[in-house]
């Protein structure tokens, strides 16, 4: 039990230091820094060990026994060293005392505070900031979303008209009509050209108090991948010095010019755009006359006009126009009564199912007659895959003048298949002169195939390339013979 008396002098906070009592006599700010200091001396001591805590202990207990206290530690440090080796210390309060003051007292750095102006003008500059990113950033955001919301309404306009075109029938022609626009309409591009003109044009132009460089003219293409690749005639955009394309979404791009072919009329464009709609291939050689088609295209400028008719007739052998450079040559044509106007070349004839069977190229005189014409799918296909893979179309060339087989000379019940009549061979070194083939000879075969007429030798020819070692079967004054013939390539006069 602890027997000695309890000192008179007032502690500190830590139980264990003395706070001086300030004489009666001393001012009162010596009393206050008195007992600031006091409470500081017992914080550091029970804050940096056990060590100090015993020495201000001792010392106590020398102050209040004197001499006694040195020999004999008091019983009260030896209870608070116990305390101490059993755990950690209780917490004991600050002191009442700012932590401006405290920070000060220790000798550690005070942190300051940012200026009100400076805190605003930051603010402002963050608001400004801001504002100018919502300037030029806002309106291309909102435009994307635009654009891509009307891009996904066609996608599923082409979508449902594509699966409503399956199970239409032909009783509800109305509806049919509504469902080849939703599946043909977003494939159809209107494209504007900027022609040169000619001196004979310019001084005409003169005449009318006019002179320009360039003339505007219009046509129709249509939509082959999504690549950006689009198909229309080789007169819409022949001499074109600038031509652009308007997409069924409103968009109007440049377009640049991938080749062209002559014989067939045919030209191929690229366009450098995203989300295009493709139209479907459709197979020209298995439609029947009679069949129901639909021409889709710009006449007069009328974008995504379409009109119906039916096919009336295949393998139609015509001379097409010579404006604008298209080839003044023979062609092959599928016949239908659709109205084709002017704006309406390069557009799409589709089928009941909405896929392309034709290009619409031609008609009969200066408006629409009731007769119109068009490249027939499969020829398109062919050209359109040459034109892509090299930008050109490379032809064979046998090397004959051909004519129609009169009847006197034909052999054979089928008189529909009546072969091609040489009339003249071109030349010592062409391939017809070089195989020994003869004026007066009949083609009736190439390659197993039957020759039914001379157009028909000339698309079976200028498909194949050069090179190619053809079996050419014919009669030659009724007597039948087999030659082989090795084709070269078509000159590039041929086509002009």
């Amino acid at each position: 039990m602890r027997t000695d008396k309890p000192s008179d002098e007032p502690m500190s906070l830590d139980g264990i230091t003395p706070i001086p009592v300030p004489s009666v006599f001393s001012s009162d700010k010596d009393a206050e820094a008195a007992m600031l200091n006091a409470a500081k001396d017992g914080m550091e001591a029970e804050w940096f060990g056990a060590s100090t805590s015993n020495d201000a202990a001792n010392a106590i207990d020398g102050d209040t026994n004197g001499s006694e206290s040195t020999s004999n530690p008091s019983p009260s440090s030896n209870l608070r060293r116990d305390e101490k080796s059993e755990g950690p210390p209780p917490p004991i309060s600050k002191p009442p005392v700012s932590d401006r003051s405290s920070d000060v007292d220790r000798g550690q750095p005070v942190s300051p505070q940012p200026h009100p102006i400076l805190q605003s003008l930051t603010l402002l500059a963050t608001m400004a900031l801001m504002l100018l990113l919502a300037r030029y950033s806002v309106p291309h955001i909102v435009e994307e979303i635009r654009y891509a919301w009307h891009r996904g309404e066609m996608r599923a306009e082409n979508e449902t008209g594509v699966e409503g075109l399956r199970n239409v029938s032909l009783d509800s022609l109305s509806r049919a009509y509504e469902m080849v626009t939703s599946a043909v309409g977003p494939t159809v591009v209107h494209i504007d050209v900027e022609r040169s003109v000619s001196e004979e044009d310019r001084n005409l132009q003169r005449l009318l108090g006019e002179d320009s460089y360039t003339l505007s003219d219009q046509g129709s293409g249509v939509v082959i991948d999504e690549g950006g690749y689009i198909l229309t005639n080789r007169h819409v955009i022949a001499d074109g010095v600038a031509m652009s394309v308007t997409l069924s979404d409103g968009r109007r791009l440049p377009a640049s010019l991938v080749g062209s072919d002559m014989p067939t009329d045919l030209a191929v464009l690229k366009v450098d755009a995203d989300g295009l709609i493709p139209i479907a291939w459709g197979d020209s050689d298995a439609l029947r006359v009679g069949s129901p088609v639909w021409a889709v295209g710009s006449p007069f400028g009328l974008d995504r006009t379409i009109t119906f008719g039916i096919l009336s007739g295949k393998h139609r052998v015509v001379r097409a126009g010579v404006q604008h450079g298209s080839s003044a040559r023979y062609q092959d044509f599928m016949q239908s009564d659709v109205a084709v106007n002017p704006g309406n070349s390069g557009g799409p004839l589709v089928d009941a199912r909405g896929r392309l069977i034709g290009i619409n190229t031609a008609i009969v005189g200066d408006t629409y007659q009731g007769v119109s014409f068009s490249i027939p799918s499969n020829v398109t296909r062919q050209i359109y895959d040459r034109i892509r893979a090299t930008g050109k179309v490379e032809r064979g060339w046998l090397g004959v003048l051909l004519s129609e087989v009169p009847d006197s000379m034909h052999r054979g019940d089928d008189l529909r298949v009546r072969g091609a009549l040489i009339s003249g061979v071109t030349g010592e070194d062409s391939p017809a002169a070089l195989a020994g083939l003869e004026i007066g000879d009949i083609l009736l075969e190439i390659d197993g195939v039957r020759v039914s007429d001379v157009g028909h030798l000339m698309r079976l020819i200028a498909n194949l390339g050069q090179g190619t070692l053809l079996n050419v079967e014919l009669t030659r004054d009724g007597e039948p013979m087999t030659v082989e013939v090795t084709l070269k390539k078509r000159p590039d006069n041929l086509d002009r």
